[in-house]
């Protein structure tokens, strides 16, 4: 062994930096902001399993990926088959519209909010937490059931 780099050589002031890409991190508020949908929302949709993954807790708030947001958002547009350009033009004219001086004054106390996103959004919530409800539904007609069956119930 001799000491040499494994670039055979090389000086320390030819070595290569490699920079990886940024990743930006959003709290869920500015996370909702960027998706176009309430904080409310946008929880849900993580509790339910349907929305995009939280990247870390930070504390009590949770921190999405920007990279993270734009693949649900593509996940979304391709699920209610809307196409790439159709696409790229609503998410265009919605960052135009976020981006634009007195953006947050329009949406009320929550922030603005994308029409197309809510639907397509209210659309994962349905899929997402229609088979809880009836789940839930089924569990408590059997509870009602058997508890209507109980000499307890009768007594009161």
């Amino acid at each position: 062994m001799n000491g040499r780099s494994p670039l055979d050589g090389a000086s320390d002031s030819a070595a290569t930096v490699h920079a990886f890409p940024l990743r930006r991190m959003l709290p869920l508020r500015e996370a909702a902001a960027y998706l176009g949908v309430p904080a409310r929302r946008l929880r849900v949709l993580g509790l339910l399993g349907a929305g995009p993954r939280p990247a870390v807790r930070h504390g009590r708030d949770l921190m999405y990926r920007v990279e993270d947001l734009d693949r649900f958002v593509g996940l979304l547009y391709s699920r209610a088959r809307i196409s790439l350009g159709e696409q790229t033009r609503q998410r265009q004219d919605w960052r135009t519209r976020i981006a634009a001086p007195g953006a947050a004054a329009t949406g009320g106390r929550q922030g603005p909010v994308d029409p197309c996103m809510q639907m397509l959004t209210l659309d994962a919530l349905v899929s997402a937490g229609g088979p809880l409800a009836l789940k839930m539904l089924f569990v408590s007609g059997l509870g009602l059931i058997f508890l209507s069956h109980t000499p307890l119930l009768w007594r009161l």
